[in-house]
C-alpha cells in the first residue's frame, strides 16, 4: 500500500529526493513550483511511500474557484509509480486543496508504454477531450561528441549550421539575463510571424529569478553587438529541457538560431546533460518549429501525457470548455 503525504521539508529536501527517481522532470522541482505561485497557483507537493521507501511524487498546482471547486495541475508529473497515482493520491489533493468539488489534470512527461496506459485506465484516469499539446516530443544527446551530433543532423540542417559560422556571430551564454532585451526578441518574432504571446515580461522575470542556475541562456549578437536570437534550456540532473527560443526577422537571413542552438547543446554537454527533450513538438500545426527540431538528429518521443480526473463529469465537460478556449490552464 502507498500512503500520499504532504511533504514538509525544503526545496533542498525535495529536489534530492525527485532526482532519485527516474522520470523526474525540472517542471516537478521546487523552483518550477516557485515560478508558478507568482502567478495565483497554490503549490502542494506530495510524496508517496510504501513501508521501505518513496515511490512516487507529485508538485501540483491549485487553483480555487468558488462554491468548493479546486482546479489542479501537474506539469511534468507525478513520476514514480504509476500504480501509486490512485485514488488515495487523489484523495490527498481533494484535502490539501479543501476542495469539495476537484478537476485535475496530469501531464507526466515520462514515454508512453501500453502497460502504462493500462495502469492510468484502470486508475480511473481518462484522457482529455481538450489536450492542451500533441504529447509529442523528440529527444536529443548533448553529451555524444560534435562530429557525431553533426553527422546525425539532417543535411539541409547542417548545411544551415556550417552557413551561420561563416557570418562571425558572438555567441555566449548569458550570464544574466535581461528580460526586457529577451522580451524585444520574443515581441519581434511574434509581429513578424504573427505569432500569440509567448512569454509575458512578468514570465521572464519569474523564470529567471527563480530558476537560477537551473536556467542556462545563451544569446547570439551581431559584430555590432546587437541580439538576434536566443535559445535557453532548463537543466536538472543529467537531463535538459527545450525553454526558450527566439529570433529576429533579421536573424533568419544568417541563421543565427542554428549558432545559439548548437552553442546551447556545448553548455548542456559541458554540464552533463545526457538527455535533451525538445518540450513538444507539433508536426502540423507548427511545421516550422518541427523542422528544425527534428533537423537535429533529435528522435521522435511520445509522452505518457495528459490524463484527467473530475468528481462529476458535469465538471470535466466545463474544464475541456475552458481550456479548449484559451489553449491551456497556464503559461
Amino acid at each position: 500500500m502507498v500512503s500520499w503525504n504532504v511533504w514538509q521539508g525544503d526545496s533542498t529536501g525535495w529536489d534530492a529526493l525527485l532526482l532519485q527517481i527516474p522520470d523526474y522532470t525540472v517542471f516537478q522541482s521546487y523552483a518550477w513550483g516557485e515560478h508558478r505561485s507568482h502567478f495565483g497557483w497554490r503549490v502542494y507537493r506530495f510524496i508517496g511511500t510504501n513501508d521501505v521507501r518513496t515511490v512516487a511524487m507529485a508538485q501540483v498546482l491549485v487553483r480555487q474557484s468558488r462554491f468548493g471547486v479546486a482546479v489542479a495541475w501537474a506539469p511534468g508529473g507525478p513520476v514514480g509509480e504509476i500504480a501509486a497515482w490512485n485514488d488515495s493520491f487523489r484523495r490527498a489533493v481533494c484535502a490539501s486543496a479543501g476542495a469539495r468539488r476537484l478537476y485535475c489534470r496530469l501531464s507526466p512527461m515520462r514515454e508512453e508504454l501500453g502497460a502504462d496506459i493500462e495502469l492510468m485506465t484502470g486508475a480511473d484516469w481518462l484522457r482529455p477531450k481538450s489536450p492542451m499539446n500533441t504529447g509529442l516530443s523528440l529527444l536529443y544527446s548533448p553529451s555524444e561528441n560534435e562530429a557525431t551530433r553533426m553527422a546525425r543532423a539532417e543535411r539541409n540542417w547542417r548545411q544551415h549550421l556550417r552557413r551561420a559560422m561563416k557570418f562571425g556571430h558572438v555567441v555566449s551564454v548569458w550570464r544574466s539575463p535581461d528580460p526586457d532585451e529577451m522580451l524585444v526578441v520574443y515581441e519581434a518574432m511574434q509581429t513578424h510571424k504573427n505569432l500569440g504571446e509567448q512569454f509575458s515580461r512578468a514570465a521572464l522575470v519569474s523564470i529567471v529569478e527563480s530558476l537560477g542556475d537551473k536556467c542556462v541562456v545563451v544569446r547570439c549578437d551581431d559584430a555590432q553587438g546587437r541580439l538576434l536570437a536566443l535559445r535557453g534550456a532548463l537543466l536538472l540532473g543529467n537531463k535538459g529541457w527545450d525553454l526558450f527560443a527566439a529570433a529576429t526577422p533579421e536573424a533568419r537571413k544568417v541563421d543565427a538560431s542554428y549558432s545559439a542552438f548548437w552553442e546551447l547543446m556545448r553548455q548542456c554537454a559541458s554540464r552533463g546533460v545526457e538527455s535533451y527533450d525538445m518540450s513538444g513538438v507539433d508536426p502540423i500545426g507548427n511545421k516550422g518549429v518541427f523542422d528544425f527540431k527534428k533537423g537535429t538528429g533529435a528522435r521522435d518521443y511520445r509522452y505518457l501525457g495528459e490524463w484527467e480526473w473530475a468528481t462529476s463529469a458535469v465538471l470535466r465537460r466545463a474544464a475541456n470548455f475552458l481550456i479548449r478556449r484559451s489553449g491551456r490552464i497556464t503559461y
